[in-house]
């Protein structure tokens, strides 16, 4: 059989982009307006107790919107690839293309063209916008909503936070282990001269107080530089691990290259890092996983489903995509424990939609 015959014509390969794209692009609207009024009922609390005002919630929500497009996207492209091809069924379309020895994989293959683009469209934008607008988000949260002062700075890779204790240098911070990792803490005297650095390989918090392993703490005198590998008397930290929860930076907050090299400088002192491969791993997989929704909506369409209405096809596409999600949250929690070794934890979601797909998408060829 030539190219040309293994190829869906040209004039269906566009309607039934056309067809995809006008659904992708409602169902994507849709869900982020669901998402958006979830989570703002979710925190209405929050709002209300903080006396929040306008201005803050939208710029929190506006900021928050680009990481919301990224994740409901695969979910978008699932409606949309249940209508494109629904419609085909619905009209009878389908049965005639059938008829004359068009296959599913025929049909599905300009979808999977289009879903190859969306997913590296969203990969460029994790890369590029979503990191920034995750650092704005956190911040009017933190300052403008919460009203908890300016006590971070975000340098990149690390967090400067201003304490009671003076100014700490954090490579990580880790609220689901309840643990710091890199800590330095810099004390300036009252002419904010530097006057002393206690620096710990990790503080874990034991529920009352931070327990500091690996101190080394510096004195500047004058006479020079006195080095001793304890914690000086008395000293802790006043901070709780609220405090330190609200200065975390989460994986979104970081591209895939910042989130590497932070990998990198964290093994060479010895952290264990499989949180953040994990997270690593995942801002790949995610944005693949929306040709896995295609895998999944051809063989829905196939089996005669004909889920030719938008409502329907986003009730389908939720539904699924809701499951889609469970797993990878499942997953990724195995892969942070170490139950499974972290790529395989972050691709596990896409290998077992694609195994599903694929199967029905064979029986129904």
């Amino acid at each position: 059989m030539s190219t040309r015959r293994r190829l869906l014509p040209r004039i269906i390969s566009r309607h039934l982009v056309r067809e995809f794209l006008r659904a992708f692009g409602l169902a994507l609207a849709t869900f982020i307006a669901i998402f958006i009024i979830v989570e703002f009922f979710d925190r209405v609390d929050t709002f209300l107790r903080n006396r929040a005002t306008a201005g803050a919630i939208f710029r929190y929500f506006l900021f928050k919107l680009p990481m919301v497009i990224t994740q409901v996207t695969p979910v978008a492209v699932l409606a949309g690839g249940l209508v494109g091809l629904g419609l085909l069924a619905r009209q009878n379309e389908f049965v005639a293309l059938r008829a004359c020895g068009v296959s599913i994989w025929q049909m599905t293959a300009p979808l999977m063209l289009v879903a190859t683009g969306i997913s590296l469209a969203v990969l460029a934008w994790n890369e590029t916008l979503v990191p920034y607008s995750a650092r704005q988000s956190h911040l009017v949260e933190t300052l403008e909503i919460r009203k908890r002062g300016m006590n971070r700075i975000f340098a990149g890779r690390e967090v400067w936070f201003h304490g009671g204790a003076g100014f700490y240098n954090i490579d990580r911070v880790s609220p689901r282990r309840r643990a710091l990792y890199g800590l330095t803490v810099y004390q300036l005297t009252p002419d904010f001269r530097p006057w002393r650095t206690i620096e710990a390989e990790s503080a874990n918090w034991d529920g009352t107080r931070w327990q500091l392993l690996g101190v080394r703490t510096r004195e500047f005198g004058s006479d020079g530089v006195h080095e001793v590998t304890r914690a000086p008397d008395g000293f802790a930290l006043p901070e709780t691990l609220d405090d330190f929860r609200a200065v975390s930076v989460e994986a979104e907050e970081l591209s895939y290259g910042m989130l590497r090299r932070q990998i990198q400088d964290l093994q060479q002192k010895g952290v264990d890092t499989s949180e953040s491969w994990v997270d690593l791993h995942l801002k790949l997989a995610l944005p693949a996983a929306s040709l896995m929704m295609i895998l999944i909506a051809a063989p829905l369409a196939a089996a005669g489903t004909r889920v030719g209405s938008i409502a329907g096809s986003i009730a389908v596409g939720f539904v699924i995509g809701f499951g889609y999600f469970v797993v990878v949250a499942f997953a990724r929690a195995l892969g942070q424990t170490g139950m499974l070794p972290p790529a395989v934890a972050a691709w596990a979601g896409n290998a077992v939609f694609a195994l599903i797909g694929g199967y029905y998408l064979l029986g129904s060829d």
